[in-house]
């Protein structure tokens, strides 16, 4: 957490307006090289210098903005052209897990669903009993009826006589 913290950190309205363009841009640089495939590092420390002070003149409280305010203000203002890859790296920033909690989630619900007994379940109904499983409160909320009727109609075998 505190290596993507090291990282992306400099990615929040605290971060970017207490540090220098110099520092941003070294920063940028930095990310860009860990990174190469989706960010461009020349046009990564431009955006960097720049954005610092556009979305400082465009925000009320810019210095306690988080990377997601900073991302809704890019859509906002419709600003993604003008910063790609400013935009890239909060997304990718934000959609980085900080646990493992949720992977080991779903191997655990896995060893309760194709334990010995089921040893020879096929791929897809497996993958389908875990998201039932791990999606437990939806499948609970969810109206069978529905489901019910729909597989009748598809599956109907009676043909209608004229």
């Amino acid at each position: 957490m505190s290596a993507v913290s090291s990282d992306f950190g400099y990615l929040s309205g605290h971060s970017l307006s207490k540090s220098s363009v110099n520092e941003l841009k070294k920063k940028a640089a930095n990310l860009s090289q860990i990174d190469k495939a989706d960010l461009d590092s020349s046009d990564f420390q431009s955006e960097m210098a720049s954005f610092k002070y556009q979305a400082a003149a465009m925000m009320d409280n810019f210095e306690k903005s988080s990377p997601i305010d900073i991302l809704q203000l890019i859509y906002k203002y419709s600003l993604t052209d003008a910063y790609p890859n400013k935009t890239i790296a909060i997304r990718i920033f934000l959609t980085i897990p900080v646990t493992v909690a949720t992977c080991e989630r779903s191997f655990s619900k896995l060893k309760h669903i194709k334990h010995y007994m089921r040893s020879t379940i096929g791929q897809e109904r497996l993958s389908s009993l875990a998201i039932i499983s791990i999606e437990n409160e939806v499948a609970n909320n969810f109206d069978f009826d529905d489901v019910i009727s729909e597989f009748a109609s598809r599956k109907a075998r009676k043909v209608a006589l004229n």
